[in-house]
């Protein structure tokens, strides 16, 4: 049987804009492929996403209850489904 590791399980997670501020508190995500994929609890702020150019800056608590911090972090708009799975990488 393959098992998950529980550093690949975030909770808690909140998503920065490095350049404006805005915050998005997003509740849950997983680590896939080196890349965080959040299925929202709630809907980002419109203004989260203002320009493709942004980077951004996520904090989190993983299933082993450590505090993980991904800087500097872009949207893969490519994989994104707004309001289904967001993608950053």
């Amino acid at each position: 049987m393959n098992r998950v590791s529980p550093a690949t399980r975030l909770h808690d997670l909140v998503v920065v804009n490095d350049q404006s501020g805005v915050e998005w508190r997003a509740g849950n995500a997983i680590i896939d492929s080196g890349r965080i994929v959040i299925r929202p609890s709630s809907h980002p702020p419109r203004t989260l996403f203002a320009s493709r150019a942004s980077t951004f800056t996520i904090s989190a608590v993983d299933g082993g209850k450590r505090a993980r911090r991904f800087a500097n972090v872009v949207l893969d708009h490519d994989a994104t489904v707004p309001r289904q799975r967001y993608v950053f990488a």
